[in-house]
């Protein structure tokens, strides 16, 4: 039946998707989403190159050192220069092409990841710090090429969204499942669940014989319906995406330097890329020092008296379970066991702790139901917290809105600052980090999990957060480290 009813709605015409145009004047919040989504929009050009010849080559393409020395010390800063060329051997005239690079270390286990600055004329500046004392090896890559980035772009924000949700309404023992979204066909009856405060909205389509407020479960519908491909996009540009990685090696001797005493990480820092690198697994901040726990005991100590809250996805519901699994007297309290994406909540009650998780909300993609009854957004959550210097908050939102258009992305942003902002008005003292997104290994859902999202998601939070007392935990970076 749930397959049915995706195939069913596939066959809809898009144009009964797409928000209708309004006619009343834009709110302060929709004029700051208006104004970020026109910041992002000019990082990348509007080509329609359909041709594998026009996109960028990582063979015909050419890598310098800019302006090399005979030796560098720790703390220099290193640019290579990359100038794009098109398979047709002539030079690029835009930018946009997603690149990562990472410089590395094997032997020392390190690694930290560049700076890359784009001119929008084909060429790039990638920036390096020099972490460590020793050889090192850089790499760039081409994840996509500027064509690319510019169709998962316009393609990502041109409709409501890759995936859809499949609503389950109950009635006694009758259960009716329905499609729900942030943009429906608006011929047919829909069910309302809106914030008017937040101007966040979700619909459903409201099933015969039943009241909107018997929604009790919610699940992804997945529709693989693929923009993209239908535009031969695919075809020329992404199927060869393997082939078009690019690794260009440098071997570095640089002497060291006087080692820097860097003060503790505070709140307030700003975030930066990259904000460090890795050596023998463990972190390294650019510019703070971590505290370090040498035991399991030291780190229960410092989390005596807490309370922390976990807002988010499945990445940071796996901190809740470390700490689980490496905090004896840290017990679960078993609040549901109907599927993984339940509620957590763990507590000492020695310590006087408690530790929770509990889901962003809408959209959330997953194959299994979950209750629709207990959904709030981290706003709201956040504004149910009294908060005092025992508080923590830690919250991370991102993969689960990469199948959707990025006003979505923004516009929950911005309500989650706002909420950040009540909060320290009524108690300065609480802890409020901001985990970044993880990257991952790429595949062939380039619509929906291409780290090229997670690129444009970081530049946003960097717009979002500016100028706010809270800390970052910089995930991206890491990642791409490893």
């Amino acid at each position: 039946m749930f397959l049915l009813f995706c195939l069913k709605w596939l066959k809809q015409d898009v144009s009964d998707i797409l928000p209708e145009p309004t006619v009343a004047p834009a709110s302060k919040l929709e004029l700051e989403i208006n104004s970020i989504l026109n910041q992002i929009n000019q990082k990348f050009p509007k080509t329609t190159v359909k041709i594998k010849e026009k996109s960028t080559s990582a063979k015909n393409s050419k890598v310098f050192l800019r302006n090399p020395k005979s030796s560098y010390c720790v703390g220099d800063h290193l640019t290579v220069q990359v100038q794009m060329f098109d398979y047709n051997g002539s030079k690029k005239t835009y930018g946009g092409d997603y690149l990562r690079a990472r410089m590395f270390t094997s032997e020392l286990g390190a690694a930290a990841s560049g700076r890359i600055e784009d001119f929008q004329n084909g060429t790039y500046h990638v920036h390096f710090i020099l972490f460590w004392e020793g050889n090192v090896t850089i790499s760039i890559f081409i994840m996509h090429p500027s064509e690319a980035s510019s169709a998962l772009w316009r393609f990502r924000n041109q409709w409501h969204g890759y995936v859809d949700h499949l609503g389950k309404f109950t009635r006694q023992q009758e259960v009716q499942e329905v499609v729900c979204g942030f943009e429906l066909n608006k011929t047919q009856e829909l069910c309302e669940y809106g914030d008017q405060r937040d101007e966040e909205y979700f619909y459903c389509v409201k099933p015969n014989n039943f009241d909107c407020d018997s929604l009790t479960d919610m699940k992804s519908c997945d529709f693989y319906f693929n923009f993209v491909c239908l535009s031969t996009i695919c075809i020329n540009i992404f199927a060869y995406q393997k082939h078009i990685l690019k690794q260009i090696l440098f071997v570095i001797l640089f002497l060291i330097d006087v080692t820097e005493v860097k003060e503790k990480c505070t709140l307030g820092m700003k975030l930066e890329y990259p904000s460090g690198y890795v050596m023998k697994n463990v972190w390294y901040p650019k510019a703070c020092s971590m505290m370090k726990y040498d035991s399991l005991e030291e780190l229960g100590t410092c989390l005596q008296w807490k309370f922390i809250y976990l807002f988010g996805d499945s990445t940071l519901r796996q901190w809740i379970m470390y700490f689980k699994n490496h905090i004896s007297a840290l017990a679960q309290f078993y609040l549901y066991d109907d599927n993984w994406s339940h509620q957590l909540l763990n507590l000492d009650l020695k310590r006087n702790m408690k530790i929770s998780w509990k889901r962003h909300t809408y959209p959330f993609i997953t194959s299994s139901y979950q209750s629709w009854k207990e959904e709030r957004t981290i706003t709201r959550e956040i504004d149910l917290i009294r908060g005092d210097h025992r508080t923590v908050i830690i919250l991370n939102i991102g993969v689960h809105f990469r199948a959707y258009p990025t006003y979505y992305f923004i516009k929950r942003l911005l309500n989650i600052r706002r909420a950040i902002e009540r909060l320290f008005l009524r108690s300065p003292q609480t802890k409020v980090i901001i985990k970044t997104e993880n990257t991952g290994e790429m595949n062939k859902n380039f619509e929906t999990m291409s780290d090229f999202h997670a690129s444009v998601h970081y530049s946003i939070m960097e717009i979002v957060f500016t100028n706010l007392n809270v800390g970052f935990c910089q995930w991206m970076g890491y990642d791409q480290c490893i």
